[in-house]
């Protein structure tokens, strides 16, 4: 068997991993990324899901916002990606994944085999020395590496290596949330077969339906074929035709199947995941709900327009490389997220400051369980989670307690299957691979495990990556005082206003000022009055100087 030695493995190339590897690689680490389709990007390109989720604005920053702005400069501006009323940036999943390609062949230090696969980790005793790898040309190798990032879609390593993990709806009694399950039940998020869909001229190619296709299944899906127009029966707003291919359209009259309501979700059991050998199976059947929703759409709903586009993916089908995984198994790490880290705290706006952050989200708590669509007479599922705010995530959510030589990145980070609800989103995860890659590189540099790198460091390369730590709205790195403003939120000085904004030209009334402090505990250090007239840039600018000097 041959043997490859680098200082970092990254064992898949969605958003968390070719953002981790990335990263790693500008900072001088040798890293092999191991991706097992042709593209990096994962859910984002490889999976279509190609409208990012959540993160508008400036909340975000790094690797994400360099993907994003590249989209953007490509079609002409943000407004010409504001295509679907789902998300701000829409886009064909093979342009996102050429700019990804982009970005990562920069790196001189990064070599990525595509069209690979993880064998099995290597282990002495509790830490990760590599793994072996099965390269596209069907043979097997060994790679050895001083750090291991999880980045595949499914957390497949975790249980090659017998890490113990988190998988489905947990249960109150482990996590102590509110609103948790009274036991565990192996319920996971459902996965999506997407596709991507041309409006042709005329009749687009008919999608034959399949064997058992029945248009009943998809009753509901819109207001053009449905039973009942009462939403508290339907669990779900009734959508109109129009309302529901404007929702994921995509520049050059495409449109992304990934429809919410009694569509294309595939109702997914833990079977999926455990047993490995049934896994192409699920995929056969996710694929085929998917066609046969498209025929649904050609015929019940009386749009024969709308077809698969076949520019997209070079596959045999047209569809995908791969599902949209929503849910993963995630690791117990030093950190667990749970559900009131990302629920305002009484008295704020926000929920409860992280020190430790390593990045941001703003997405709501969303699930998808087909069974939420079975009647409500037989309902499995039932949640009703409160509504979050803009969030931070800990750096602890990354490191597996009890094992060494291993980090976690996609939506295999430590969080609860209630919050893996808004932190699975694309820019989340791009944010948490980049903070993986930090990690990674400063373990292998300084020779020591990721549990004893100092959060500050990989914070200050974060924010000098211009990722942000804190969510703002309205905070781009491009402010001067970008890094100083984030660095005073961790510290406990932040605005703490309704809209989420920093607003940096506001003017500074003595009557605000007070409550910028109260997560800080002091204020009599700085010249209160001071800073009255000033613009709140000015103002926190000299907070951070005055603290400083302390």
């Amino acid at each position: 068997m041959d043997i490859y030695n680098y200082q970092l493995l990254v064992i898949g190339g969605g958003c968390g991993g070719a953002s981790a590897a990335i990263q790693a690689a500008r900072l001088g680490i040798k890293t092999l990324l191991v991706e097992e389709t042709p593209w990096l990007g994962g859910m984002v390109t490889a999976a279509g899901v190609s409208a990012f989720d959540g993160n508008k604005y400036a909340v975000g920053g790094g690797i994400f916002a360099e993907l994003r702005s590249m989209i953007e400069d490509y079609y002409g501006g943000a407004d010409k990606t504001f295509t679907g009323w789902i998300s701000l940036t829409c886009f064909e999943p093979k342009k996102g994944a050429e700019f990804l390609h982009t970005i990562a062949s920069k790196e001189k230090s990064l070599d990525i085999w595509f069209e690979s696969s993880l064998v099995k980790p290597l282990l002495d005793g509790n830490r990760i020395t590599g793994a072996e790898v099965k390269r596209k040309d069907g043979t097997v190798v060994q790679v050895n590496a001083a750090i291991t990032i999880e980045a595949t879609e499914f957390g497949d390593l975790l249980k090659l290596a017998n890490i113990p993990y988190r998988l489905g709806r947990d249960a109150k009694s482990d996590t102590g949330e509110a609103d948790a399950c009274h036991k565990w039940d192996g319920e996971v998020q459902d996965v999506t077969f997407c596709a991507i869909l041309k409006k042709y001229d005329g009749t687009a190619p008919v999608i034959a339906p399949s064997a058992d296709y029945d248009p009943e299944r998809f009753i509901n899906s819109t207001d053009v074929h449905c039973d009942t127009t009462d939403e508290k029966i339907l669990g779900h707003k009734l959508h109109s035709f129009e309302s529901f291919i404007t929702y994921a359209a995509l520049p050059n009259d495409k449109y992304l199947l990934n429809w919410p309501f009694r569509s294309n979700d595939y109702p997914t059991t833990i079977d999926l995941y455990e047993n490995l050998p049934n896994r192409k199976w699920h995929y056969e059947q996710a694929k085929r709900l998917t066609l046969d929703f498209i025929h649904y759409i050609q015929t019940r709903l009386g749009h024969p327009e709308w077809g698969l586009a076949t520019d997209e993916f070079p596959t045999d089908d047209a569809l995908p490389f791969i599902p949209y995984v929503r849910e993963s198994r995630r690791i117990k790490g030093l950190r667990l997220m749970k559900e009131e880290d990302v629920i305002p705290v009484s008295g704020s706006h926000r929920p409860p400051l992280q020190k430790d952050s390593i990045a941001v989200g703003d997405y709501f708590l969303d699930h998808h369980h087909s069974k939420f669509f079975i009647g409500p007479e037989d309902q499995r599922i039932s949640e009703n989670y409160p509504d979050n705010a803009p969030f931070q995530i800990p750096l602890g959510t990354l490191i597996p307690e009890g094992y060494e030589g291993i980090i976690a990145s996609e939506k295999s980070i430590s969080v609860t299957h209630i919050v893996n609800g808004c932190t699975r989103l694309q820019p989340c995860v791009m944010q948490t691979g980049q903070a993986a890659g930090v990690l990674a590189a400063l373990s292998i540099k300084k020779n020591c495990s990721a549990s004893g790198v100092a959060t500050e460091e990989v914070q200050d390369i974060l924010l000098d990556a211009g990722a942000s730590l804190f969510p703002y709205k309205d905070l781009f790195p491009s402010n001067l005082h970008f890094k100083a403003i984030q660095k005073l939120a961790l510290k406990g000085i932040f605005i703490d206003e309704e809209d989420h904004y920093f607003h940096p030209e506001k003017i500074v009334t003595a009557d605000e000022i007070p409550a910028w402090f109260k997560h800080f505990g002091l204020i009599d250090f700085v010249n209160v009055h001071g800073l009255e007239g000033m613009t709140r840039d000015e103002a926190f600018a000299l907070i951070a100087e005055t603290i400083s000097k302390k």
